[in-house]
């Protein structure tokens, strides 16, 4: 078995240099080859030089693609296009992974062939971050549609690549950097479910997310882009005449009225990030059914 891990990263240079210290620190024990390759979504920093100073001490373990449009989803597309792998792992430039964390994605993979999409443990990489971006379950779960995406994060995910000949690629109106700035890997593995497979989630494949939100207003703007993006993928599929997206976005829809209310006792963080949500919620189901009913630009259609 030969896996690929993507990276993409965007003026990120202090954290990617973390990350890739990380990786290559793991013990690797598994039977597999590996590749990884660290897409530079046009970054303005010192990007290229840290991936260049880390292949110059791992010779020929990495590779560096630049990817001037900008967009997380552009990114991720060209490098799963380059990737050779019959497994595809994703993580991200502020991540630093658990030392047997590829070799628990090969075992999961390996021991389980029936299972084409998998999704990780991702816990805060230290105190003082906002409780964001992160996957704290211990349950081992199976899913199957239909359900959204929502255990698999960008974090800590992976694929038979199968599933993107299958499926297509990411959207890349959806992800950081774009308007809609999330949902992106959730509407990919809702496809994926879609399309008949599950979504395994192990939380014995563990991360440490070290997103460096640190304050509420910094959360809060996480939250609103993550509720833009999340409306945009259900208006996409109610578009396509999916009748569960559209029942998801009825139920969405009319919770928003008690969603907004404060409630008794609740903390302030809590209420101004539900609030976040619910701005960005109404503002995507707003602008994304003229967005996201025109095709041209989407590469979700497109295929290995």
């Amino acid at each position: 078995m030969k896996i690929s891990v993507l990276i993409c990263t965007r003026n990120r240079a202090n954290s990617l240099e973390a990350t890739l210290e990380r990786f290559f620190e793991q013990s690797l024990y598994g039977d597999y080859d590996y590749e990884l390759i660290v897409v530079d979504n046009n970054s303005t920093d010192r990007t290229k030089d840290v991936v260049t100073d880390c292949a110059a001490r791992h010779p020929g373990a990495i590779e560096y693609i630049r990817e001037p449009r900008r967009g997380l989803c552009y990114a991720r597309n060209i490098a799963i296009v380059a990737a050779k792998g019959d497994v595809i792992v994703f993580t991200d430039d502020d991540v630093l992974v658990s030392p047997n964390w590829l070799d628990e994605i090969y075992r999961e993979f390996t021991k389980h062939p029936q299972v084409c999409m998998l999704g990780g443990r991702v816990l805060l990489a230290r105190e003082g971050l906002q409780a964001v971006s992160y996957q704290p379950a211990t349950e081992r779960q199976e899913f199957a549609f239909p359900c959204d995406g929502g255990f698999a994060m960008g974090a800590n995910m992976a694929f038979r690549r199968e599933v993107f000949h299958r499926i297509g690629l990411f959207d890349v109106r959806l992800g950081a950097g774009r308007f809609f700035a999330g949902a992106d890997e959730v509407e990919l593995v809702y496809r994926g479910l879609k399309a008949g497979y599950h979504l395994l989630y192990a939380p014995n494949v563990l991360v440490y997310h070290n997103h460096d939100r640190v304050t509420v207003e910094q959360a809060c703007s996480l939250e609103y882009g993550y509720a833009k993006g999340n409306a945009a993928y259900l208006i996409k599929h109610l578009l396509r005449g999916d009748m569960y997206a559209m029942r998801l976005v009825y139920w969405l829809l009319l919770t928003l009225p008690r969603r907004w209310k404060r409630r008794s006792g609740e903390l302030d963080d809590t209420f101004h990030r539900r609030r976040a949500q619910i701005r960005g919620l109404v503002l995507g189901f707003l602008t994304a059914p003229l967005i996201m009913w025109m095709k041209s630009g989407d590469e979700s259609s497109r295929n290995l």
